[in-house]
């Protein structure tokens, strides 16, 4: 039998079939990703919601952790973000340019999304009883300091008024 065309080509090079392979398995893990739930309830968010919802938690997580601190009660937090989240969607690249992966979901076509980055902290204030006293404040701010990877010039701590 006289092997013509494709299959005498890739016969000729292993590499490009691995390549091939790969290729087509990667096209494989994308459609079958975008069929997969998310754990946001499947709902399209958008990129101002999700960088207040952020700011929010880590609100409240800042409050938790700072309850906790020997003397500390009443917390309250503000949190400035450093701009919004950035979303990374899959693309397709090509000689004729670059477009994005769009899968259909339900009758629905979305883009595959790959990664969402979220906007560093720019300062954080705490306003709280027992934030007035020197070794309290020194505490908070290197606690959250570490936690938050934020530096202790850009955290502020202040004691409660009645």
């Amino acid at each position: 039998m006289n092997d013509t065309g494709i299959v005498s080509y890739m016969k000729n090079s292993p590499k490009k079939v691995l390549i091939a392979a790969l290729g087509a398995l990667g096209v494989i893990l994308l459609i079958c990703g975008a069929f997969m739930p998310s754990s946001d309830g499947g709902g399209e968010s958008t990129p101002e919601a999700s960088a207040s919802d952020y700011a929010r938690e880590l609100e409240a997580r800042i409050t938790a952790i700072c309850e906790k601190v020997a003397g500390v009660s009443d917390v309250s937090v503000l949190l400035t973000l450093d701009g919004g989240s950035e979303r990374v969607f899959a693309e397709n690249k090509s000689d004729a340019g670059d477009s994005y992966v769009v899968v259909s979901v339900d009758g629905e076509e979305r883009t595959v999304l790959v990664r969402e980055i979220y906007s560093s902290v720019r300062g954080i204030a705490v306003v709280c009883r027992g934030g007035g006293d020197a070794a309290t404040k020194r505490t908070i701010s290197e606690l959250l300091s570490c936690a938050l990877g934020v530096p202790i010039s850009k955290i502020s701590v202040a004691g409660a008024g009645k």
